[in-house]
């Protein structure tokens, strides 16, 4: 409304100053629908620095703010509350009467309009210098301005942030959130004021250890009591000319062979009587000190590996027969079929079913023979038909369907499903704060939002019960129904889409913890990793609980792929000969990030084998664990190379430039916030500009940008990969891949991400692929 300008800023603050009265602010909703509009607006105004400044500005001129304030200070006890007994110094005398000052903090507390003041004095300090430094009683030149007789609004706010609910007298502090939410905002990019509520925090944490310490000694002394009482014959067989250090050390030793019983008596006599420098230094040399039993057994023990439940902290190595699953948030994307969604070009079904009936001259025998398995399984199935209809639909600018998938992203956190399923009833019968499933399980997420438990499931499990997985599995396919709104028709192609959407995410640069608000590329890695080894089993039962054409088509979609690669670069290829030549072309492009991602799945042991949970026949211990040199993607990351850049051209023409996956949050407030989120280097700023002259690959940097990057994860991933690694080689390789991802974000141009991805193409034979796949 104001654009900035301040003399309409000035004009705006006088209406909240005439219609927000603030003795009403306890019943907004009853008083005013002109008062409840700007009482949001306070609450929610933006903190954009050349916009709303001037507002907050006019709002400190006319004195709302200092109102605001005096609002809450009004009532507020000048003591803290008796029962938070750190809030006190220790040299303060308690003189006061705590049953009335009790009854002050419970006035206060349940005053209304405290939540609107708060909410309204965070929304008002955010980012803005100026009423951060009003509210913190500081100078313009940063001088504070506090008095030692009156109690300031940063006191008073640490007093009720440090305090919880007195349940014995039944107060509640229901502000307490706000409050620290509001000193939190006040410190936001401001020195002064962080400095000041910085130094109130410390006095009271300092204070928390000295009570802590003050306990701990009074339990020591207690302990050490019993000592003579326990062992009266040790101090009764003393000296009568022992000194009182003597005794001490008696009674010491008395207190310690009582509480460990591995220790001899002669050493404890030892040390309970005095004893020369040579003596002792003699026994010292003559004799190795003895281990307590309860110390030989700890030091057997073996350390935890791997992943670890979050709340036990017990991993595989403890608690082997326990099924341990990754908390994580999972949502439902939609994507209209021109714009890159239909399943049909995703999956390469398309693509195999448009394969010559024939073998080409260009390809080789054994990988058209594996393409034709897929297309024939293929042939007169459901899902051909619809995805070829969707082609023939998508070819003549017809079709308007859109497509669902699901997306999950995760922070890493894991946990047993038996550990969940017991925290979730504790949460559930809490007598005072009980809380539903998932609002439990986001506090033991290290607060991330969660909605879904995505069972570790490998080779690793066998010792778990088999009932154990399939209800978790069960339970995992409940939450997808739920959130796509019907049954997945393919359990191992929902996982694979939803690898592939996680990895073209990650290679858009796009922000992974605006869904859930946390997920590192680490962790998202970590689960990539483990969906795949999920995955490879899906693909291993696919045979016996779904159609047998959904297992050949994911194994074999990789030879399809290289066939039809081979078939639109020969020379003959003319992609207007008819329909079916257009939509193999088109079929490659789209078809590729998913081609590549089965190619590492499946063949990343060695090509002739058809796993990689598979090895080959004879493999030696030290290849086993490793990916074989003559791997199905090292031998042909060329082609896959050539696909993905067709790809990128193909997004390019549709105009594409996110993975369809963002957050509706973010599409809320609008592309250039979104673009702002992404993880890249940008390349348009002045700093990061070749000096030199553009060529035409510096024209198509930016589309060609996300699957350059996609390559790179790609080739590192197949370096990386083995199904069923341990725990701790997926974390390590987890680590590997977000290291690669985070140097191709820091390519200060398209030549330097090239060079990273280790891409020697000429960037003419580049450029031409490119514009290839913007004609398809």
């Amino acid at each position: 409304l104001t654009y900035g300008q301040v003399s309409q800023s000035k004009e705006l603050a006088s209406y909240f100053a005439r219609y927000i009265s603030v003795e009403s602010l306890g019943r907004v909703e009853e008083d005013s629908i002109l008062m409840n509009t700007f009482v949001e607006t306070a609450i929610n105004l933006p903190p954009v620095a050349a916009v709303c400044d001037n507002l907050r500005t006019s709002l400190i001129q006319n004195s709302f703010v200092e109102k605001v304030r005096l609002f809450l200070m009004r009532g507020a006890p000048v003591h803290p509350p008796p029962w938070s007994s750190a809030l006190y110094p220790k040299s303060l005398d308690l003189s006061i009467d705590k049953d009335s000052l009790k009854e002050e903090w419970r006035q206060y507390f349940d005053r209304p309009g405290l939540e609107n003041a708060f909410q309204i004095l965070t929304g008002l300090c955010s980012k803005h210098a100026s009423t951060q430094l009003l509210l913190s009683n500081i100078s313009e030149d940063g001088n504070a301005n506090d008095s030692d007789a009156n109690l300031s609004l940063l006191t008073l706010c640490h007093w009720m942030e440090s305090t919880s609910d007195n349940t014995s007298s039944g107060i509640k502090n229901p502000n307490g959130i706000l409050a620290e939410t509001l000193i939190d905002a006040l410190k936001e990019g401001n020195a002064s004021a962080s400095k000041k509520i910085d130094a109130i925090r410390r006095k009271t944490r300092d204070r928390k250890r000295e009570i802590a310490d003050e306990r701990r000694n009074k339990a020591l002394k207690g302990m050490s009591a019993f000592g003579p009482m326990a062992c009266s014959s040790a101090a009764g067989s003393a000296s009568a000319g022992a000194s009182p250090s003597t005794d001490n050390r008696s009674a010491s030793a008395s207190m310690f062979a009582n509480m460990f019983g591995g220790l001899s008596s002669s050493l404890i006599s030892s040390s309970a009587q005095p004893r020369t420098r040579a003596s002792s230094s003699k026994s010292s040399e003559g004799t190795d000190p003895v281990k307590p039993a309860w110390m030989a057994e700890m030091e057997a023990l073996d350390d935890e590996k791997g992943v670890t439940c979050a709340v036990c902290q017990e991993g595989r190595t403890f608690q082997p027969s326990e099924l341990l699953g990754l908390y994580a948030y999972m949502k439902k994307v939609t994507i209209a079929a021109g714009q890159g969604g239909a399943t049909g070009d995703i999956d390469g079904t398309v693509m195999l079913l448009s394969l010559p009936m024939s073998l080409p001259r260009s390809s080789v025998e054994s990988w058209f023979r594996k393409a034709r398995i897929a297309a024939n399984a293929l042939e007169g199935s459901a899902h051909a038909i619809t995805a070829m209809s969707a082609a023939n639909s998508t070819s003549s600018g017809s079709s308007s369907r859109s497509y669902h998938y699901l997306t999950t992203v995760s922070a890493g956190n894991a946990i047993h499903c038996s550990c969940h399923s017991k925290a979730k009833a504790a949460d559930r019968n809490h007598p005072k704060a009980p809380k539903s499933e998932w609002e439990g399980a986001s506090l033991r997420n290290s607060r991330v939002t969660c909605n879904v438990i995505l069972p570790l499931v490998s080779t690793k499990t066998s010792s778990v019960p088999l009932m154990s997985v399939e209800n978790a599995l069960a339970d995992v396919n409940n939450v997808m129904t739920n959130t796509l709104g019907v049954r997945p028709k393919s359990t191992l192609w929902s996982c694979l889409h939803d690898i592939r959407f996680l990895l073209l995410r990650m290679a858009y640069g796009e922000a992974l913890n605006a869904d859930c608000g946390g997920g590192s590329s680490s962790s998202n890695f970590l689960l990539a990793l483990y969906q795949l080894y999920t995955a490879d089993m899906f693909a291993t039962n696919a045979e016996h609980d779904e159609s047998p054409e959904v297992s050949k088509h994911a194994r074999n979609l990789s030879y399809g792929f290289l066939v039809g690669e081979d078939i639109v670069e020969m020379t003959t290829f003319d992609r207007n000969l008819n329909s079916r030549s257009k939509r193999l072309e088109r079929g490659v492009a789209e078809s590729a990030p998913m081609a590549a991602l089965c190619s590492i799945l499946f063949y990343n042991v060695a090509e002739d084998t058809d796993s990689g949970a598979r090895k080959s026949k004879s493999p030696s211990p030290q290849t086993s664990k490793a990916p074989s040199p003559t791997r199905q993607w090292e031998v042909n990351k060329a082609k896959f190379l050539v696909g993905l850049i067709r790809c990128a051209g193909h997004r390019h023409s549709l105009g594409l430039t996110d993975s369809g996956c963002a957050t509706s949050k973010g599409l809320s407030a609008g592309r250039k916030n979104v673009e702002k989120t992404r993880s890249f280097v940008d390349w348009d700023k002045e700093g990061n500009r070749s000096p030199q002259k553009a060529t035409m690959i510096d024209d198509y940097g930016h589309a060609l940008r996300p699957m350059i990057t996609l390559y790179a994860v790609f080739d590192q991933l197949s370096k990386d990969f083995v199904v069923n690694d341990d725990d701790e080689s997926t974390e390590a390789a987890s680590e590997r891949l977000a290291e690669k991802l985070e140097t191709c974000y820091k390519a200060s141009d398209i030549e330097a991400l090239l060079q990273i991805a280790d891409i020697t193409m000429s960037r003419d034979v580049i450029c031409k692929y490119f514009e290839k796949g913007c004609t398809c």
